[in-house]
């Protein structure tokens, strides 16, 4: 998912907030704006990754229809426009698909479907326009919860292993480590044990490669989403001098078993599991 080449100039992103009465109350701009801001977040860090998180700055305010017009700031050195990436992606979303746009990530759908609350209530929103450069794409409106959960509900999960970089552990609440799968490219959220013990072996392997293995939901286009309850996690820097593994998530119980050993055959090329 990730891209490569020159550094793309941003597109101008507007959100065009339309009122359901005459007015748009404080609060309802606020969770509008609560919203866009972890939609811009979390689709940003899909992109660049959490060492190369944009910083967004405010181009356009208007008070008519509340708008809101931002960029991605050109000092980060952007490799893919994030302005275009959500723009586009949430045309497709809003179209009513069964599969996420590139970047779009299960914590930005599960955003994305938390939404329906800026449009609820007496006191809410008729709709949301999302502009590119001046254009229209997108509108988000009440029925953005069935759209998101559409996704999100069309998937599969299968036992198996994912091999990628232990990137970020969040122990807020449910322990949480995020994986960079290396197949796809995509931060993949794994649940982990509140056990100390575990939290400690997990902690030791921040920012090394590493094969996971559990229960992995899928996406309904094959891209991982999430490992609900991980059964191990391994150090996957065994055997350096081995070539790369050529595949990222292994939907096996085998591996699940026994992911190390399991790498450790197929990068050899005589190697039994």
């Amino acid at each position: 998912m990730t891209e490569s080449g020159d550094d793309i100039a941003s597109s101008e992103l507007a959100f065009v907030i339309h009122p359901a009465a005459e007015h748009v109350s404080v609060d309802v701009l606020l969770n509008a704006l609560d919203h866009i801001r972890r939609l811009l977040r979390d689709v940003d860090y899909a992109i660049h990754g959490g060492k190369h998180r944009s910083r967004w700055d405010v181009r356009r305010l208007q008070s008519s229809s509340p708008t809101i017009a931002v960029r991605p700031s050109a000092a980060n050195g952007n490799r893919a426009n994030a302005a275009h990436a959500i723009s586009a992606g949430l045309r497709l979303v809003t179209s009513g698909v069964d599969y996420p746009p590139p970047y779009f990530t299960e914590r930005s759908l599960l955003n994305l479907k938390a939404m329906r609350r800026v449009f609820r209530g007496s006191d809410c929103a008729g709709s949301i326009a999302v502009q590119e450069d001046g254009e229209q794409l997108a509108s988000i409106g009440r029925d953005i919860s069935g759209k998101a959960e559409r996704i999100l509900g069309a998937g599969y999960h299968n036992l198996g292993a994912l091999e990628g970089t232990l990137e970020a552990i969040n122990v807020h609440r449910s322990p949480v480590a995020t994986v960079w799968d290396r197949l796809y490219g995509s931060p993949v959220r794994c649940a982990i044990s509140q056990d100390q013990e575990w939290l400690s072996r997990v902690k030791a392997l921040l920012g090394k490669r590493v094969v996971v293995s559990g229960m992995i939901h899928h996406f309904a286009n094959g891209t991982p989403r999430s490992i609900r309850k991980v059964a191990a996690i391994e150090d996957a820097t065994l055997g350096q001098n081995l070539p790369e593994a050529e595949f990222g998530s292994i939907p096996d119980v085998r591996a699940a078993h026994n992911p190390a050993a399991l790498l450790q055959a197929v990068r050899e090329p005589a190697g039994e599991y």
